[in-house]
This record gives C-alpha cells, sequence and structure tokens, in this order.
C-alpha cells in the first residue's frame, strides 16, 4: 500500500521522422505529432462536445487516454459514452469525399454515398470500395502531390475502415472541416488523426441538390487520369517487371471471381498505388495486428476458404518469417493459390523512409537481408516454383493451379528510386493540368 502501483504503458506520439537529431520542441521537450510545441494539449476542449464541460463521462474504446477517453479530441456528443453509434443525417457540401480504409464495413453503402453526393471515393485496396464511377486509380499520387492536396481540402470527409498507407492519406483525412468516422460498432472505430467531430454507425444525406455541380468531382477525375497515364507511361518503359508494375499487372491479370492476398508493408502500398478500380475480385491484405506473423498461413487460410483461384503478394521477409506455413500435411487440403513473393533482400519498406539517408546502421537495423534462395525453400516443400523477371512471365504464373511459389526478384534502391519517379511525374502531370 502506498508504493508504486506497478508498469505502466504509455503511448506518445511524436513527429516524424524517428530519425537521429535533436527534435525538441521550444520548451525543450520532444515535439507531438502535430507539431505543437511539447506539453501543449491535444485539444482545447469544446462545451458540449465529448470530453468538454457538460459532456459524458469519459469512457469509449481503451478508456481513459484512448479514442474516447480523457486526452481525446473533441467529439460530438451522442455518439460515445459506450451507447451503440447511431446513423445521423449528414447535410450535403460540394466539397466532399469518402476514405475507405481496411476493415469490415458496408463498403457499398458508401460507394453509393459518393455516387449520391458527387464526391470521389478513395478507397484502399482491401476496403471492398474501390469500384464504381467515383472510385480512383491513383489517388495516393494525388494526395501526395503539395499542390492538388492543398487546393482540394475537403469541407466534409466520411472515412470507414482503418486509413493509413501514408503520411499523405492520413493528412488528408485530416484536414477535413467536418470528419464522419462510421464505426464497426460500440466503441469501435478508427480515427488514426484524432480529428473526428462524429461518430456514426451510418450516414444519410440531406440537402443534395437535384442538378449540382460536377466541377469538384471532374476535377479530382481529371486528376486522377493525368496523373494514372503519367505513372503507366513510366512503368511501360522498362522490360523488367519492377515492384509496382508487377502490383498493377497483377491487379488488373487476376480473373473474375478470384481471391488476391495483399501482404504488409510495400505490396498493399503498391497495389493501393497502382490497382486499378474494377468489380468481381475479393482484395483481403494481412494489416497491423501482428505485422508480418503467420502471412503465407493466412494466405492459404483465405484461399482454402474462398474456394477458387487466390494469389498472393508478399515480401520475402513475410514468407521467410512463416516458412513453416507451407509444410501442409499430406491429408491436409491445398489451395489454389500463387504465393507471388517480391525478393528484395530485406524490408524494402524502409528504403522509402529517413532512415535510409543514414547507411551505416541502416542495412542491419532496417534493410535485414538475408540471402535466401527462394528456389530451394520452394524444393524443399515441394512446391513448384517460377522466376518473374519480365511483365510477360506474370501471364504464366496466374495460369497456373494448385500451390505454387513465383519469386519476383527486385532491388531495394533502385525501387525506391522508381517510387520517387513515378510520383516525380504524377505531380508534373498534375501541375500540367493547373496551367
Amino acid at each position: 500500500a502506498g508504493g508504486f502501483p506497478g508498469p505502466v504503458h504509455v503511448n506518445l506520439p511524436f513527429r516524424e521522422p524517428l530519425v537521429p537529431g535533436d527534435g525538441r520542441g521550444p520548451s525543450g521537450w520532444p515535439e507531438p505529432l502535430d507539431g505543437r510545441p511539447g506539453g501543449a494539449p491535444w485539444t482545447r476542449p469544446v462545451p458540449g462536445w465529448y470530453g468538454g464541460p457538460g459532456s459524458p463521462p469519459q469512457g469509449g474504446f481503451g478508456g481513459p487516454g484512448g479514442y474516447g477517453g480523457a486526452g481525446s479530441p473533441p467529439v460530438r456528443e451522442g455518439v460515445w459514452g459506450g451507447r451503440p453509434p447511431e446513423a445521423i443525417e449528414l447535410p450535403w457540401a460540394e466539397r466532399g469525399a469518402v476514405v475507405c480504409g481496411d476493415g469490415d464495413y458496408d463498403a457499398p453503402a458508401l460507394v453509393r454515398l459518393a455516387e449520391q453526393a458527387g464526391w470521389p471515393v478513395l478507397a484502399e485496396p482491401s476496403s471492398g470500395a474501390r469500384h464504381g464511377p467515383n472510385a480512383l486509380a491513383a489517388y495516393p499520387y494525388l494526395l501526395a502531390a503539395p499542390g492538388f492536396a492543398a487546393a482540394h481540402r475537403p469541407d466534409v470527409l466520411v472515412s470507414a475502415g482503418r486509413p493509413g498507407l501514408s503520411r499523405a492519406q492520413l493528412a488528408f483525412v485530416g484536414s477535413a472541416a467536418r470528419h464522419v468516422v462510421i464505426a464497426q460498432g460500440p466503441g469501435r472505430w478508427a480515427d488514426p488523426k484524432r480529428s473526428a467531430t462524429d461518430v456514426a454507425a451510418a450516414v444519410r444525406l440531406t440537402g443534395v441538390p437535384a442538378a449540382r455541380s460536377p466541377e469538384w468531382l471532374d476535377g479530382w477525375r481529371s486528376a486522377d487520369a493525368a496523373a494514372r497515364r503519367a505513372v503507366d507511361a513510366v512503368l511501360d518503359e522498362s522490360d523488367w517487371l519492377t515492384e509496382p508494375r508487377l502490383a498493377r499487372d497483377l491487379a488488373a491479370g487476376v480473373p473474375d471471381g478470384a481471391l488476391l492476398w495483399a501482404g504488409n508493408s510495400m505490396p498493399v502500398r503498391d497495389l493501393d498505388s497502382q490497382c486499378r478500380p474494377r468489380a468481381g475480385i475479393t482484395v483481403m491484405a494481412s494489416r497491423g495486428t501482428s505485422g508480418i506473423d503467420g502471412s503465407a498461413s493466412a494466405a492459404i487460410g483465405a484461399a482454402l476458404a474462398h474456394g477458387g483461384p487466390a494469389f498472393a503478394l508478399i515480401g520475402d521477409l513475410a514468407l521467410l518469417h512463416d516458412a513453416a506455413g507451407l509444410a501442409l500435411g499430406p491429408d491436409e487440403p491445398r489451395p489454389d493459390l500463387c504465393l507471388i513473393v517480391v525478393n528484395n533482400d530485406g524490408g524494402g519498406i524502409f528504403s522509402g523512409l529517413e532512415q535510409a539517408a543514414f547507411p551505416q546502421a541502416f542495412e542491419r537495423l532496417f534493410g535485414t537481408p538475408h540471402r535466401a534462395n527462394f528456389s530451394h525453400l520452394a524444393a524443399a516443400f515441394g512446391l513448384p516454383y517460377q522466376r518473374l523477371d519480365q511483365p510477360d512471365d506474370l501471364a504464366k504464373a496466374l495460369a497456373g493451379t494448385g500451390l505454387r511459389v513465383a519469386e519476383a526478384p527486385s532491388d531495394r534502391a533502385a525501387a525506391a528510386a522508381l517510387r520517387a519517379r513515378l510520383q516525380a511525374a504524377a505531380t508534373e502531370a498534375l501541375a500540367g493540368l493547373a496551367r
């Protein structure tokens, strides 16, 4: 009694990037994520809003300090405090957008909402919403272009699932004056930027004009088409099957009715940047809960549950980390699954981050090369193996059947340089539209 109560876990979101340097704010404390001086509160409680004077008791997901707890951002009263979220009426605004992240929610309803409102749909591959006339094919490039992003801040944004495949996407989610988050159940919603003004079970749009101007949506569509053309032109220059081209051609080439499983890190992000909107396929992703743990096993399980042709795009470290998942017993069912492994000899996602500027420690701590031979790995489990070097090689892998391994060799530094070039080409194309 009276002693220290035990271990305390504190989550402190700091400003990125986390690299060597002073990084201290004016007060001497490290700067928080939103760039305010150290020690400044995240938000100022607003009377009548959750967390402000007159608000209901603190609670919600995670308790105090979690979403809906003490220290959370202000969110409209009436949807928190452990009560089931309710449907709300949302007044129409011309400058709106729908962001669909990974998760279990009614994606078709949000696609219909966007079509009713005349808003663009920025949908991650595994959202189930990357289809329809309002879905964009190259939105990550638009959001990463500073001029476009600044000129297209929405007044209203509706998000569902868990967005977060890029910093630009998160910045966009947090830029709207009103941000409605669709909950997946009581106490279950994703608000990574802590920018939600409403949490609701669903929204009903009101006040939509009978003849609205298409200027807002057409601007997004024109920019999306220009960025897509510029990126495709760069991808098609090479005779080699680069990582972004592999993602683009795979998403376009899998047959209708197929399952496409996206691994963590770069595979799902390349799909997000390269996948054209299409219906008729199911895209699932291994996101967040356990990183790369069980990637091969999860893809095999998903393929078995799917019951038809399945394809998985995963990284080399993910497959090596779960190589034992390929050891199916002789009496176990075997999926019709092609495991397409991007082998850049390590953690390719880190080559595009600021840590890559510190080469002395980068390779050992972030790059983590392994020098593994995937043809030997496939042979160890008696699986067919194919190497993918050129774009035409992919068609052969897609035409196969049964559990098999296809390896796409790559170079981390070259892939990072290509992705930077793709963004530069898209940004230049967008600047040309503005002139």
